[in-house]
Order: structure tokens, then C-alpha cells, then sequence
């Protein structure tokens, strides 16, 4: 993991741990998963999965935060690194029960226009991002400050947040995670590692706190 990352949300509250027993480390086909859960300041759920593959050549780390007593986005970070190349996923997925201004973090995505984009794979869940989503390859120095940027503007956002009724935003949660059990590469994979009924487990109370 991005240290950084997860240290930005540990400055802006308290990240409190959760019991992922026994999935707090997981294999198969070459890879190996480590997982970490928080609630984070009593309204998010942000999780931690880290990748590792292919004897290391291949890496991934994950943050994501799930909101669930303020209406704010999904966020997710994904660091890729394949042998020389590095990718930047940031995307913000559109679990609002209203709009919310994310006017800074664009501005923050407009920064690193420069940056080359990376092409993605058409999925279902394209049409639930929101505008500052970005994927991009390039220098992981670079990468790393644009990372930082943006998620620091999505917490600053975060801070002045209304609060949200807690049965409509789970609900709201519950239902882009149902698509990604549904038809989402990732749980794909987990869920031939330790079984499709605990990989469903894990998504909704661990990954997204959905449950």
C-alpha cells in the first residue's frame, strides 16, 4: 500500500480496525491478497488490498472508501505497477442520494492533464462515474502527487459534507456492489480463491462496509 494514502484519511479522523479474520491474507493462482478494513470517524468504511504476482513483478494497491453517513461519492485508488509501468485509477462512483460539488477535485484532474490517459476496458459501472475519475499512466513520482491531490481534495469536500440518511446510502452502496458481484472482474478472482459465498462477505462488510 501507498502508505500516504491511507495516512491522509488517518490525519482527517480516526480509522478504527476491523476483524477480517481469516481473510486477512488470501492466494491462489499466483497471487496473494492482504486486506485491511477501518471504520473511519463513524461515516465511511475505508479499506486497504494489497496484490502482490507473478514474484513480484506485478504489485496493486487498493484504497477505497465507502461512505455511509454523509452523501459523498465512492472513491477508489488503484497503484498498478507491471515490471517498468505504473497506473493511477482514482475513480468516484456516483452513490449520491443528491449532487455534490466536486468542482476541486476536477481542478486537481485538469493539473495533470499532461499526464498520458490510460484506455479502459468498456464495464458496466462507466456510466455511475463521476467526472473526476481518471486513469493514467506515466512517472510514479508524478502519479503518486496526483494521488495525493486528489484524495486530499476529495477529504477537504468530505469535511463539509451533509449528513445522510444511513438506509438510503447503504442501499445506494449495496446496489454498485451487487453489480460488481455480479459481473466484476475482481470478485471473479477472489471469489475462486476462497469460495463465492465468503468473497460476497468479504465485498459487502469488509471492502465496502456495506453490511
Amino acid at each position: 500500500m501507498n502508505g500516504s494514502m491511507l495516512e491522509l484519511f488517518s490525519k482527517n479522523g480516526e480509522l478504527v480496525p476491523k476483524d477480517v479474520t481469516p481473510w486477512q491474507s488470501f492466494s491462489g493462482k499466483g497471487m496473494k491478497f492482504w486486506l485491511q478494513s477501518y471504520d473511519w470517524n463513524g461515516c465511511a468504511c475505508v479499506s486497504h488490498l494489497t496484490m502482490r504476482a507473478f514474484f513480484g513483478t506485478m504489485k496493486m494497491d487498493t484504497l477505497i472508501c465507502t461512505p455511509y453517513a454523509k452523501d459523498m461519492p465512492l472513491l477508489s485508488y488503484d497503484l498498478i505497477s507491471a515490471l517498468w509501468k505504473r497506473t493511477l485509477l482514482v475513480e468516484t462512483y456516483d452513490t449520491l442520494v443528491e449532487p455534490v460539488d466536486l468542482s476541486a477535485m476536477l481542478a486537481v484532474k485538469e493539473k495533470y492533464s499532461d499526464l498520458k490517459d490510460k484506455q479502459m476496458k468498456p464495464a458496466w459501472y462507466d456510466d455511475l462515474k463521476l467526472p473526476p475519475t481518471l486513469s493514467k499512466v506515466g512517472n510514479e513520482s508524478r502519479l503518486s502527487a496526483l494521488a495525493t491531490e486528489m484524495i486530499s481534495s476529495y477529504l477537504d469536500i468530505f469535511a463539509s459534507a451533509r449528513d445522510v440518511d444511513r438506509s438510503a446510502k447503504i442501499a445506494k452502496n449495496r446496489t454498485y456492489v451487487d453489480g460488481l458481484i455480479n459481473d466484476g472482474p475482481t470478485f471473479r478472482v477472489v471469489s475462486k480463491m476462497i469460495g463465492t459465498e465468503s468473497a460476497k462477505i468479504l465485498f459487502h462488510r469488509f471492502l465496502f462496509g456495506t453490511e
